[in-house]
């Protein structure tokens, strides 16, 4: 696609005026956009003056409009950012007149249409895989029990790094009716050094093989290495979690298409090591999308099928507190993106500087965030406290669905 269009969710009048505010549209232009209601927002991002005096006019013309800088109207060369706002109706008579204009419109006119298609189709729910099940988005969130065979990981690390206490924890996670197991061999929180490849590998092959031997529940990997990656799905992995998204081992997504397995594909800003140290952002929500969209393309075009990738905004993960919080907020619009969206914000810190506490005693703060991921779309939990996750995802399932 030559333009990057996305949906916005905005639900009140501050959302929306913080929303124009970005693009530059002036304050006397946001007071009377904010108080117009309209159910679909757009954002284009990239246009000259010319196309967007073009849109507006047509979206004004079908009872629409565009947000824009006002300044951008009065230039020639430069580009502007902007928010079209309507119903789908005004906005299938624009693209149609689209069709006929200059400037790039009749471009904008194709991908637009493509995007709306897409976007309305996937309103009800979409279906993806994971290894020969399907599921649907907007359907009871999947839980996803983390199961780190580390010595180091800031909750679960030297909890269950022996066969006996990892055997003892998978059991009643199963009990728990827990969906899926990640099992991780490798710290991945603020300031950890990465292990060898060996090690790695000798932590999480037994106990997959062992899952696989006794359970019948989905498994999941959480490395970004390939190799490890490879002789884990081999071993029994249904999911390749890879904290990179495919960057930090460049041979991970060859290995991901020839495996058949399904991708979690998380952003991170930085590595692990350092991705605390100063985390900034223009537009948080922007930047991930932008870059998960990239990283999802990717992934289809070196052959992993578009109904086996699901993506991570990647809670924690070079985020301040502001970020995180920003990120859940607006996590509706990453399930616009076409993809089931996985949350993984357990125990984490931002919990604890909310709530002054420390991680053994996060349990409510994490219950409350995944409540909200359920309310706000998100597919997977990805948790540390399984029977209580799931009875939360029942609750906010039932009161979502009318308890039909």
């Amino acid at each position: 696609m030559r333009y990057t269009i996305r949906a916005l969710d905005i639900k009140n009048e501050q959302e929306g005026l913080s929303e124009f505010e970005k693009i530059g549209s002036t304050l006397s232009g946001q007071k009377i956009m904010v108080g117009k209601i309209f159910p679909l927002s757009i954002k284009v991002k990239g246009l000259k003056p010319t196309a967007i005096n073009i849109l507006k006019q047509e979206m004004l013309a079908r009872g629409g409009d565009v947000v824009t800088a006002r300044d951008t109207l009065l230039e020639k060369e430069c580009t502007s950012d902007v928010i079209i706002e309507g119903t789908y109706k005004s906005f299938e008579g624009m693209v149609r007149k689209l069709k006929m204009q200059h400037f790039g419109l009749k471009g904008l006119s194709a991908e637009l249409g493509t995007f709306l298609v897409d976007h309305r189709e996937k309103q009800g729910g979409f279906k993806y895989r994971i290894s020969s099940r399907s599921f649907t988005t907007g359907s009871a969130s999947l839980t996803m029990g983390i199961l780190n065979v580390t010595p180091d990981s800031f909750f679960d690390g030297g909890r269950y790094d022996k066969p006996p206490k990892a055997e003892s924890r998978i059991k009643e996670m199963i009990d728990a009716g827990v969906d899926i197991i990640d099992v991780g061999g490798m710290s991945s929180k603020p300031g950890s050094k990465s292990v060898g490849y060996k090690e790695e590998a000798s932590r999480v092959l037994p106990v997959i093989k062992y899952i696989k031997k006794n359970f019948d529940v989905l498994i999941s990997v959480d490395t970004y290495r390939s190799e490890v990656a490879s002789e884990a799905v081999s071993a029994g992995a249904h999911i390749i979690n890879d904290i990179s998204a495919f960057t930090m081992d460049k041979k991970m997504a060859a290995v991901a298409a020839s495996s058949g397995a399904t991708v979690v594909l998380m952003h991170m800003q930085g590595t692990p090591e350092d991705m605390q140290d100063a985390p900034q952002y223009v537009d948080v929500v922007d930047e991930i999308y932008e870059y998960l969209n990239a990283r999802a393309k990717y992934a289809c075009e070196t052959g992993i099928p578009v109904d086996k990738i699901i993506i991570d905004p990647g809670i924690g993960f070079g985020k301040t507190l502001e970020n995180n919080l920003t990120i859940l907020n607006k996590l509706r619009e990453f399930t616009y993106m076409g993809y089931p969206v996985l949350v993984g914000a357990s125990r984490k810190s931002f919990i604890g500087k909310i709530l002054g506490l420390e991680t053994d005693e996060r349990l409510e703060g994490s219950l409350a965030v995944a409540a909200w991921s359920v309310i706000k779309g998100a597919s997977i939990l990805r948790i540390h406290d399984v029977a209580e996750t799931a009875r939360v995802v029942k609750i906010a399932s039932s009161i979502i669905s009318g308890y039909k």
